[in-house]
């Protein structure tokens, strides 16, 4: 309670003391910097971006590249609710926490869904590279 105490009088005081009334906002600046802009697209901040890759990979390599279909279908198979499966397929890093908290990925409806998305991906073209590198939480979607 006493350390409550004191956390609250820190935060009365400093909401006291800090004040915006020195700022001044120039709308007269904004509005000038605004009209004169120049709009730019994605697309050719990207085109202007020098890329090199690696001496002796091909330019057509892909995030899938060393990826088996086989071991990410076992992967997800046995290890689908703690989300190893998209740690091996290239996600966020922390994918695996949510597989796990949300009690194996929404009580194990993801990684079943998971697991046959990868076999129908297997059966038509041998390839998991559409669902390789997918940060979202349904890598189907």
């Amino acid at each position: 309670m006493k350390k409550f105490l004191i956390a609250l009088v820190a935060l009365f005081a400093i909401t006291t003391v800090a004040s915006a009334a020195p700022y001044k906002l120039d709308e007269a600046a904004i509005d000038d910097v605004i009209e004169n802009a120049v709009p730019v697209s994605p697309v050719a901040l990207m085109a202007e971006i020098p890329v090199s890759l690696p001496a002796g990979m091909p330019a057509t390599a892909s995030v899938s590249a060393g990826k088996s279909p086989v071991g990410a279908i076992l992967l997800t198979f046995f290890l689908g609710g703690f989300g190893i499966h998209r740690h091996y397929m290239g996600t966020r890093p922390w994918m695996w926490a949510i597989y796990t908290f949300t009690f194996g990925g929404i009580f194990g409806v993801v990684p079943l869904v998971d697991f046959i998305v990868e076999i129908v991906a297997l059966a038509e073209d041998n390839s998991i590279a559409r669902y390789c590198g997918n940060t979202s939480f349904f890598m189907w979607g």
